[in-house]
């Protein structure tokens, strides 16, 4: 009998056990773990949990944002890294987080992908300068150079669009030329901080003497800000301040009036301008305070309200008072009861830098909520106690 089927039999044999052992590999084991992911993807889902209401302000809400984690790191460890790209793309529009960028840009490595990788986690680092599963990825594969990622320092054309916009890191300079002409613009990107909403400083330092700057400011879907335009005198600079959404795109668009261009640097800062008992923008984030109780806030911009609650140890009647910290805002007050129903307004004031007082009838043991905010747009600290 001849001797090379035997042969043939036993190595495809072989052949088809190997190929089971590395399925399985690829599946999850009877343990309940699974098999290992790209090296540097985060698949922990508690550290989107974490980082979601880090940059949000609150806790994921949506099931389908951690569905979608889960199923991207299925995918990662399945090979099928075309597939984990699209879903991390998907989920980047509703949970733009250090984490969901960095794995993208892994993805995207993984494909061979250099430029996609790079600007994915471009986008970690422009959130988290230092976030270390992004900067540990960097340091650990051969083929991105660390630089390549980085948040840009100096401009880089084209950028004359806001598709095409340079992405700089919150608290950086950039440096940058508009050249003669009149045609030139220049876009650049910046992610805003974390919850809770602050005031940014939007500065351009004019470097040029004949230089006439231009300054445009955009929300994520490039409307223009109504805190955002100003146009400078030939050498000026120029500083804008408004309060963005939090974890947001705000674009920037440079120019100049006439037809002579010059250098600038240009930087956005955040001026820590909430006050300790932010979040509290909206009455299911109110914050508890007690009677007798001295809280010392303020009302940062015309889109600033602050709720508090407090429950009654009586039946009776309680006093609001707003003492005014400042000399430009125009203090207002709504009281809600225990079903947070609408009790009415306060009385009505005219005057920057007035005060305001207002007595409310109370139940025993109820909660009751109050939502300070301001007239006319204006600003600036207050003192409020219940008692």
């Amino acid at each position: 009998m001849p001797f090379f089927p035997f042969v043939f039999l036993i190595l495809l044999v072989a052949g088809v056990f190997w190929m089971v052992r590395w399925a399985m590999r690829l599946k999850v084991h009877p343990s309940g773990t699974q098999a290992q992911v790209a090296t540097g993807y985060v698949s922990d889902i508690g550290m989107l949990r974490t980082e979601y209401r880090h940059y949000y302000g609150n806790a994921i809400e949506e099931s389908r944002i951690e569905s979608l984690f889960r199923r991207a790191s299925n995918l990662t460890t399945e090979h099928n890294y075309p597939g984990a790209a699209s879903l991390l793309e998907m989920l980047s529009r509703d949970a733009a987080l250090p984490v969901v960028y960095t794995d993208l840009g892994v993805t995207y490595a993984m494909l061979g992908d250099s430029p996609r990788a790079a600007d994915a986690l471009r986008e970690a680092l422009a959130r988290d300068l230092n976030y270390a599963p992004a900067r540990q990825f960097l340091h650990t594969n051969r083929v991105i150079a660390p630089s390549m990622a980085d948040p840009y320092t100096r401009e880089l054309e084209p950028n004359n669009e806001a598709s095409t916009a340079n992405l700089i890191a919150l608290g950086s300079e950039v440096g940058g030329e508009i050249q003669s002409g009149g045609g030139d613009i220049d876009y650049f990107r910046v992610i805003t901080a974390a919850a809770p909403r602050d005031l940014v400083a939007v500065e351009l330092a004019n470097h040029s003497i004949g230089f006439a700057p231009h300054v445009r400011i955009y929300d994520a879907n490039l409307r223009i800000q109504s805190w955002g335009e100003k146009t400078g005198q030939p050498g000026e600079s120029i500083r804008l301040v408004g309060g963005p959404a939090p974890n947001s795109s705000l674009y920037i668009s440079v120019a100049t009036e006439d037809s002579k261009g010059g250098q600038y640097v240009l930087s956005v800062r955040p001026l820590r301008a909430f006050d300790a008992f932010e979040p509290n923008d909206e009455i299911m984030s109110s914050r508890r305070i007690a009677l007798g109780q001295e809280i010392h806030a303020n009302i940062m911009d015309a889109d600033d309200t602050d709720y508090y609650s407090f429950q009654s140890p009586r039946k009776g009647s309680v006093t609001i008072d707003i003492r005014n910290d400042s000399d430009t805002l125009i203090p207002a007050i709504t009281t809600y009861n225990n079903d947070r129903h609408n009790l009415g307004f306060g009385p009505e004031l005219r005057q920057p830098g007035s005060g305001l007082h207002q007595t409310l009838n109370v139940e025993k043991d109820l909660t009751y909520y109050i939502q300070v905010w301001s007239q006319a747009g204006s600003s600036g600290a207050y003192t409020l106690r219940v008692e």
